[in-house]
């Protein structure tokens, strides 16, 4: 959720960093900000100005400061595909003109991988120049709306006061939760807490989507990205979620905050919270998809053309040594690789504190004892009789877990929605179970 390297709120790219094992972070020092960078003119007009806002009697008689949310589209990068938003705070009485940002972090810190699967990756608040921020965030191609909230002036006073307190070195640091913890829930709570709960009330009703949901179809245009959320994500994310926990989201955040209504509007009658929504830039890219896409066909004619090939190698390699080393050294690769995701699954699950990775039931779709492939595989390709009926006991477990993982769908059990993973390895287990069985009858001493 975030505008550029160095400053992010969606710390489950780094998930998909941590299963297909890449390295982000490199050489700063912990907490070190990024440079500044020197950005092109903007096309984008300036921020409105404040308007005239009275005072209040006493001690508070001078003008409060207005305060808007910025919310801004996805990005091209995976730390943006989920958006982000701010707080704008202009003072009139100073002229200062300032965005805070929950979503800084350091792309450069040392241990940045570590940290997140740890439960200790640090963001913090940030205050940015108004101008600058929007620039920025045009530069990239990103929308941009702001929405002025209609507070009391007491209230403005109170969440200016709130926010300036919060960035304090002191007070800024805290830990990040890609769902639970984010730029847009602390936005949330800021605001939330100067009005009496009502934004809370509001988001009692009940959601749209999962939290599963709203990642994949976040996710859907960065294929790694939307794979790698899949199979990491477990059950607890396909739960219902109220629109409090669907706000983790800044598009359905700003969503929630237009149908807030606080009292006191004319006549008696409440009035809403948002006074005016105007969209400052208009991303020259597709808004974001409604639902997660439905692509379980293309999951299982991967999953069988993968199946197919296996048993088709296997077959052949009873015949020819070619073959036979062909099928020996892709079943050693995809082994592997299936096999660490597996591992992967059950470290996240029983090491990391991230609860929406654990109790995750696609451990029993990719295998971790098909690591044993990445020695099993070449020794099928060398000809080994031993090897093969590794290989053949491998395939039968992961085919039997595979089975397991389906008979969870019976009702009463554990839900996870995996059906388009399971399609997917289901014939890809089967074709390498069979594949192995034609090569070791072949490979079988004649009496």
């Amino acid at each position: 959720m975030t505008a550029r390297p160095g400053r992010a709120t969606v710390a489950r790219a780094v998930v998909a960093v941590g299963v297909v094992g890449a390295a982000l972070a490199a050489g700063a020092p912990v907490g070190a900000a990024p440079p500044a960078r020197p950005l092109p003119p903007s096309a984008t007009p300036p921020p409105p100005p404040a308007p005239a806002v009275g005072g209040v009697s006493g001690a508070d008689d001078v003008p409060a400061p207005l305060v808007e949310v910025v919310t801004f589209g996805p990005g091209d990068h995976p730390f943006t595909r989920f958006g982000h938003d701010a707080i704008r705070v202009l003072d009139p009485r100073t002229g200062a003109d300032v965005v805070y940002n929950f979503g800084t972090f350091d792309i450069r810190a040392p241990h940045m991988i570590s940290d997140f699967l740890k439960g200790r990756l640090r963001y913090w608040l940030s205050r940015g120049s108004t101008g600058r921020v929007l620039a920025e965030y045009e530069r990239e191609n990103r929308s941009i709306t702001i929405q002025r909230l209609s507070l009391d002036p007491a209230e403005r006073r109170e969440l200016a006061r709130r926010l300036a307190d919060n960035a304090l070195p002191a007070n800024r640091d805290y830990r990040y939760d890609y769902f639970h913890d984010n730029c847009s829930t602390r936005v949330r709570d800021a605001i939330d807490g100067v009005i009496g709960g009502r934004l809370h009330a509001v988001g009692r009703q009940p959601g749209r989507l999962s939290l599963r949901a709203h990642a994949l179809r976040m996710a859907a245009d960065n294929v790694p990205l939307y794979l790698a959320l899949l199979i990491v994500l477990g059950p607890s994310t396909d739960q219902p979620l109220d629109r409090w926990g669907e706000d983790f989201l800044p598009e359905m955040l700003q969503a929630t905050l237009r149908d807030v209504r606080l009292e006191g509007g004319s006549g008696g009658a409440d009035r809403p919270l948002v006074e005016d929504e105007q969209p400052i830039f208009a991303a020259r890219r597709p808004p974001p998809r409604a639902a997660p896409p439905q692509w379980a066909l293309a999951f299982l004619a991967v999953g069988a053309a993968f199946g197919l090939a296996l048993l088709g190698l296997g077959k052949a390699g009873a015949r020819w040594a070619v073959a036979r080393v062909a099928f020996g050294l892709v079943v050693g690769s995809l082994g592997t690789v299936l096999g660490g995701i597996g591992t992967f699954l059950l470290y996240a699950w029983f090491i990391t504190p991230h609860t929406d990775a654990h109790r995750n039931q696609n451990v029993l779709l990719f295998a971790p004892f098909a690591l044993s492939a990445l020695v099993l595989g070449p020794a099928v390709a060398a000809g080994s009789r031993a090897a093969v009926r590794g290989l053949w006991i491998l395939a039968l477990g992961a085919v039997a877990s595979t089975a397991l993982a389906c008979l969870l769908k019976l009702p009463g059990l554990p839900h996870q929605s995996n059906a388009s993973l399971i399609l997917a390895l289901a014939p890809f287990w089967c074709g390498l179970a069979f594949g192995t069985r034609a090569l070791s009858r072949k490979l079988e001493p004649r009496s």
